[in-house]
């Protein structure tokens, strides 16, 4: 897995539980898919536009660190939630 894709997993799962959280999953059908659609169409724009810059596109972490970063994401959007509903 390239570094490029790791970055957008890990935004998409943290933007994707805040737009969860605030929606509730109380929405229209289409407007669920809109939002969700949107979401990725913005993360994946950005990280196309903005890493390049770093130079940092081809670079592949080990396997350790994708499953690291990945469930850090999980657990800082968790705290994040839960620091909000209190």
């Amino acid at each position: 897995m390239k570094i490029q894709t790791l970055i957008e997993y890990c935004l998409l799962i943290f933007f994707s539980g805040i737009y969860f959280a605030f929606l509730g999953f109380h929405s229209n059908g289409i407007t669920f898919v809109v939002g969700v659609i949107f979401i990725y169409i913005v993360i994946n724009i950005s990280t196309k536009k903005i890493l390049p810059r770093y130079g940092i596109i081809d670079k592949k972490p080990s396997l350790l660190f994708s499953v690291a970063s990945i469930l850090g994401t999980i657990f800082i959007t968790m705290l994040l939630l839960t620091i909000l509903a209190i």
